[in-house]
């Protein structure tokens, strides 16, 4: 299910940031999920695929992952070896005091690639990237006089060290997944992500993909956890959550728009995934907007 990560947004407007420092739970489910901000993931150990967008990678000890936190994204960790990683989310009003707009604009810019960037930090230069995320979470953990400040000194150092890299002549790009299972996969999400308005059937999606159809909905489920129509079906809610939100549109429109076949459907399958209807949704949240306000 593709879902909202509250507790993610719920940090993010109390303290603009959220920080995990060498993280080794385990969770019964890893859902693919969004949350406001921006994050910086950095993989320390384990046996995972990473989805980011459209494009499945395969981590290594050293990768970092550079994301805006509105694409969906979902880890898919095995249990046979520990996964262990820390992360940052951060809002860019958190930096505004720290940087002037066009320096701010520059360092931002490695969060512009729609599937994610990864960085891959070698073994002597990881121990440092290590410090930075302990340190963060030791002052937010804290919270001593001027905590904030060193907050923000640290991320800035950190975001500073990713950019010189990826600008560097070694600067690394977005890497796919060398198996012929995630490759496969990456395209046809590619496919959904573009399509998910359009009632595109199986029989269709493996002619044009010119993958087995069989073949297809085993590895789909196998690698984002979810079958073709579900996943579809969560994508088309989530984009009703954003226009439910962010325009004045009817339901009805809202429901054509996104290739629900009749307004019963739209409201049973939104119901269903969010746990309310589209309009008691939409009331509730701009209630709530208007609370903050």
């Amino acid at each position: 299910m593709l879902t909202i990560h509250t507790p993610t947004n719920i940090a993010l407007q109390e303290n603009e940031v959220y920080v995990r420092s060498e993280a080794d739970n385990f969770q019964d489910e890893w859902p693919v999920h969004t949350h406001n901000g921006y994050e910086i993931h950095y993989f320390i150990q384990g046996d995972a695929t990473f989805l980011i967008g459209d494009r499945i990678y395969k981590p290594l000890p050293g990768d970092m992952f550079i994301f805006r936190g509105g694409v969906p994204h979902r880890i898919n960790p095995s249990r046979e070896m520990v996964y262990k990683r820390s992360f940052v989310n951060f809002t860019e009003l958190l930096l505004l005091d720290m940087l002037a707009v066009s320096q701010l604009e520059n360092l931002m810019s490695i969060f512009r690639h729609p599937n994610g960037l990864l960085v891959h930090w070698p073994p002597e230069e990881r121990e440092y990237i290590t410090a930075i995320f302990k340190g963060i979470k030791e002052e937010m953990g804290a919270g001593n006089t001027g905590y904030k400040t060193m907050v923000k000194l640290s991320l800035t150092q950190l975001l500073l060290r990713i950019y010189r890299k990826t600008t560097s002549e070694q600067s690394a790009n977005p890497i796919l997944c060398s198996s012929q299972k995630q490759t496969s996969v990456s395209r046809v999400l590619h496919y959904l992500n573009q399509n998910y308005t359009e009632n595109v059937s199986l029989d269709e999606l493996s002619k044009t993909l010119h993958l087995n159809k069989y073949y297809i909905c085993h590895s789909f489920k196998e690698t984002t956890g979810y079958t073709i129509s579900n996943y579809v079906i969560r994508k088309r809610v989530a984009e009703a959550k954003k226009l439910l939100l962010s325009t004045d549109a009817p339901i009805l429109s809202i429901s054509e728009t996104l290739g629900f076949n009749t307004p019963v459907y739209f409201s049973r399958a939104f119901k269903q995934y969010v746990g309310v209807s589209p309009q008691l949704f939409r009331k509730s949240e701009l209630l709530n907007e208007a609370k903050i306000h």
